[in-house]
């Protein structure tokens, strides 16, 4: 397994965890292999494969917002659909409009 290029995260009670910039870099994490930014606002969580994440339920949670006139919503898609396996897919929008927003997230 190869280093991390982000520093680890301590979430002693957690199965994975990660901090994520909007741009879906990761400030820092423990468990989580790889986020991508796919589209705006949407992004590809991976979770370490022994994490199974049929049994797990995630957890994720907007870092302020965007755009602080208008409601911030973060939705979490547990069948992200990137054929990826141990992969679900993270949304995070500014009123109808999916937007880039930094977020955690949790799998506990």
């Amino acid at each position: 397994m190869s280093t991390p290029s982000y520093p680890l995260a301590n979430a002693p009670y957690a199965q994975a965890a990660a901090l994520v910039n909007g741009d879906g870099t990761i400030v820092r994490a423990q468990g989580i292999v790889e986020v991508r930014r796919i589209a705006d606002g949407s992004y590809s969580v991976q979770v370490s494969k022994d994490i199974d994440l049929d049994k797990a339920v995630p957890m994720a949670s907007l870092i302020g917002r965007a755009d602080a006139s208008v409601p911030a919503q973060i939705y979490i898609n547990p069948h992200e659909t990137s054929g990826e396996p141990h992969t679900f897919g993270v949304t995070t929008y500014a009123g109808a409009a999916r937007v880039d927003n930094p977020f955690t997230v949790i799998v506990p």
